[in-house]
């Protein structure tokens, strides 16, 4: 009886180690839960309208920025404050 028992804690224990894990793993804010296929977004680099379900986006203070073009994400990766000005 007392094997069941701690069988039963340590699969509780290891679920909520992988539950606690999972959550640092995905990367989406929880924000962006709006369909955003539809949703028309200007690039911060160029200012061209595009899609905000675009592949191409980046992360910075937890708001995810899309672009019209690979050059435009490096850009802004580089110096993302300089854009935010503008």
């Amino acid at each position: 009886m007392k094997k069941s028992i701690s069988a039963i804690i340590l699969i509780g224990l290891a679920t909520l180690a992988l539950k606690s894990n999972a959550n640092n793993i995905i990367d989406h804010p929880k924000a962006n839960l709006i369909d955003s296929a539809k949703k028309v977004v200007t690039d911060p680099v160029c200012k061209m309208k595009v899609k905000a379900g675009a592949s191409k986006n980046a992360v910075y203070h937890k708001v995810t920025y899309y672009f019209c073009s690979e050059s435009c994400k490096q850009k802004f990766v580089a110096e993302p404050a300089k854009y935010m000005k503008k």
